[in-house]
């Protein structure tokens, strides 16, 4: 006796099988920008602008800027900065202040 339903059955479940036992999960390569945490940094645009700022936090092409002025110990009731995430993708260019020695 023969089922018409269990063909399209097992080639749908063979065909899930296959795509679960071969797919991998894509990671993006991330490139290192010339700054870390804990660096001020001037942030140029195009339209002329610039902004000078701490770096807070990085994820991926983002950073978090602080108030570069400020001390560096945030403690409890210490009146905070709006912070800013900059698209560090759009900036013309970023410097650093040179090394004192």
């Amino acid at each position: 006796m023969r089922y018409p339903w269990s063909v399209p059955l097992l080639l749908a479940i063979a065909t899930l099988a296959g795509y679960a036992v071969a797919a991998r999960p894509v990671q993006a390569q991330t490139e290192a920008l010339p700054f870390s945490v804990g660096d001020t940094v001037t942030f140029s645009f195009n339209g002329g602008g610039s902004r000078r700022c701490r770096i807070e936090e990085l994820r991926g092409r983002f950073a978090r800027c602080g108030d570069p002025s400020a001390s560096r110990v945030v403690r409890y009731g210490d009146p905070q900065m709006d912070r800013e995430w900059i698209n560090v993708a759009v900036v013309e260019w970023a410097t650093t202040p040179p090394d004192r020695r």
